[in-house]
Order: C-alpha cells, then sequence, then structure tokens
C-alpha cells in the first residue's frame, strides 16, 4: 500500500525533527501492539518493556514538536494533544503500512483521551 507522496516529501521538509520522531514513534507503537501480553522464555514482560520505549519515543517526539515551532512550552496540554493528533494524521497518510501501530493509537489517544493527557502532561515536565 503506498502512501501519499505529496506527504512523503512534505513532512520531513517542513517538520524535520518531528518526521523522524515520529519514526520513532510509530515503531514503538507497533512493538507495543504486537507485544501486548507477551513474555520472553524467561518471564520478562515483552509488553512492558515496549510500553516503556513508546512513552520514551512519546516524549522525544513532544519535544521535537517544540523543536520544529508546532507548538512552544507555554501551550496547553490540549493544543499539543491535537497537534500531535495532526502530525499522526499525515504521517499515516504518507506512511500507511502501519495498520498495527495506528489501531495502537487510536486506543491509547482516543478511546482513553483522559490516560493520554495525563502521560502527556507528566512526560512535559
Amino acid at each position: 500500500m503506498a502512501g501519499s507522496s505529496y506527504y512523503q516529501k512534505l513532512l520531513p521538509l517542513q517538520y524535520p525533527h518531528s518526521y523522524n520522531a515520529m519514526t520513532k514513534l510509530v515503531v514503538a507503537m507497533a512493538k507495543v501492539s504486537k507485544n501486548a501480553g507477551k513474555k520472553t522464555f524467561f518471564g520478562k514482560d515483552k509488553g512492558q518493556e515496549s510500553y516503556q520505549k513508546f512513552i520514551e519515543a512519546l516524549r522525544v517526539t513532544m519535544q521535537s514538536m517544540i523543536l520544529d515551532k508546532e507548538i512552544v512550552e507555554a501551550d496547553d496540554i490540549e493544543s499539543v494533544y491535537k497537534c500531535l493528533g495532526e502530525l499522526l494524521q499525515m504521517f499515516s497518510m504518507a506512511h500507511p503500512n502501519w495498520q498495527d501501530a495506528y489501531a495502537f493509537s487510536k486506543i491509547f489517544f482516543v478511546e482513553d483521551k483522559p490516560s493520554a493527557l495525563a502521560v502527556m502532561e507528566r512526560l512535559r515536565v
């Protein structure tokens, strides 16, 4: 499934830091989706490790959005949430193959919005 060539060209040019961070964020979301409920042979929880990497990727993405001047430190968390959603939407149009990642993002950011806002607020500190 090929993505929109317009967004594939626009995102790295207009949002260079955010685009780079989004590539890592989407991979982290896919891993959370894939590793939910799994354990290693020795009993280590793969889901928790994947979730921790997702949280770190989310923090870096929000910092990158500041570097790209999409948000500022003084913005309220709702503004950050909206901007992240718009960037994620554009990224999904450019790279639609990450369906498991986008399914996780729908659950995390849309269906459980209060928790997502709380996590994002905590990461800003």
